[in-house]
């Protein structure tokens, strides 16, 4: 096994010894760093868009052609657009989304954060537009004066952005890396049946107290351990928290009790 990273030696010192001595712990720690990267490069994408924009609008064909590039930063892309300063859509790429110029996303929790901050914003799961459940990031976007223009965003499929950033890392048997936000909403799993669900809300989990009891940790603690019993297995789990643009998502390790 390859030598811990300080981050890596941190989240071992929270798991029971059995689980700290083997790989799992160490899958996660790969695991966090992998999403962290690609939640990296969506900045940076999302930066030179806006960089781009400030100069041709955020309107227009050359707009387009902006869009177009940034809709390159990753295979997981729905489509990316820009918004005036009330909300409204106003060019997307690729083509095939084109009905959705006109739209108003002002009502998303954080389009209003990033219009009233000027600041960007990310990490913002939804039921987008086009109708799919995805996350969203967006960037302002100013004129050469310093105005703030409207802005830029990135809609990617969640599923994907996840399960690719995380399939290299996931464990052996039936260990799993998933990934949750702290309300309680799982935006991954390699179990799609349980994608989209909230572990607080949802009936699937009403009667599991324990896992319950686990979520609320979850909730409010950046990363810790716990174990909880579901359909007679016990099992282990442990998480640890990915930050961007003053959000979080959490990604968990579980393991059967008898594996850790």
């Amino acid at each position: 096994m390859r030598k811990l990273s300080g981050v890596g030696m941190v989240l071992a010192l929270l798991l029971p010894a059995a689980i700290a001595g083997g790989e799992p712990v160490w899958n996660l720690v790969l695991a966090a760093e992998a999403v962290g990267g690609e939640l990296l490069e969506i900045d940076r994408a999302l930066l030179g868009a806006s960089l781009a924009l400030s100069e041709t609008g955020i309107v227009g064909e050359e707009a387009r052609r902006v869009l177009e590039e940034l809709g390159g930063v990753g295979p997981w892309v729905v489509d990316c657009i820009t918004i005036d300063l009330n909300g409204t859509i106003l060019e997307v790429a690729p083509e095939e989304y084109r009905y959705v110029v006109g739209e108003r996303i002002d009502d998303q929790e954080h389009i209003q954060e990033l219009l009233a901050t000027r600041r960007p914003a990310g990490l913002a799961y939804i039921i987008s537009v086009e109708g799919i459940p995805a996350m969203d990031f967006a960037s302002p976007v100013f004129d050469e004066d310093g105005r703030l223009m409207g802005a830029v965003t990135v809609l990617v499929n969640a599923t994907e952005l996840f399960g690719e950033a995380l399939a290299p890392h996931q464990p052996e048997g039936h260990a799993k890396i998933w990934a949750m936000l702290p309300d309680g909403t799982i935006v991954y799993d390699v179990d799609g049946e349980q994608i989209g669900r909230n572990t607080f809300t949802d009936p699937l989990f009403a009667e599991f107290t324990e896992l319950l009891e686990v979520a609320r940790k979850v909730e409010v603690e950046r990363s810790g351990t716990g174990k909880y019993e579901i359909s007679g297995t016990v099992r282990e789990v442990l998480w640890t928290t990915v930050d961007h643009q003053g959000r979080e998502v959490r990604l968990l390790l579980s393991l059967d009790a008898d594996e850790a």
